[in-house]
């Protein structure tokens, strides 16, 4: 690493200064990536819907909503893209909601919701949003995590 022969690309959603070998972290450069902005996630929005050849069947409301629900993570927002992509009529702000929680995927602390759902909280948590942070606590602890 120190004269080039090897390049470490990695990521992860550990801090690094605690997660790396002092002498690895030492050789590295640490970047950190920073939650998405309204802007960059509806350019994230509108190249899912070229990708897919349409828009989402969304009002200018509920399109917004999306981008809060997201809260930065624009993996969340493509999941709930491929949601809102199955339905036929327009959504308002309701008509997401109901969608979207009916349609909540389930929780196996085995498998990788549960690494998709601490991230998020984590993600919450760091960015001081309390109400974030409790919504995926709780969606943790009804699918049967434990504090």
């Amino acid at each position: 690493m120190e004269d080039g022969t090897i390049t470490l690309i990695g990521a992860t959603t550990e801090n690094p200064s605690f997660e790396l070998n002092a002498a690895l972290l030492s050789r590295s450069q640490v970047l950190v990536l920073k939650r998405l902005e309204g802007e960059a996630l509806e350019r994230l929005l509108q190249r899912a819907e070229n990708e897919v050849g349409r828009e989402l069947p969304l009002t200018l409301e509920a399109r917004e909503m999306l981008k809060n629900m997201a809260d930065g993570d624009g993996r969340y927002a493509l999941g709930l893209v491929e949601q809102i992509l199955a339905q036929d009529k327009i959504l308002e702000p309701e008509g997401l909601m109901k969608l979207l929680q009916r349609r909540a995927p389930l929780y196996d602390k085995g498998d990788d919701a549960h690494y998709n759902l601490i991230s998020a909280l984590h993600k919450s948590v760091r960015g001081s949003d309390a109400d974030a942070a409790l919504y995926w606590f709780a969606r943790m602890l009804a699918g049967g995590g434990r504090p």
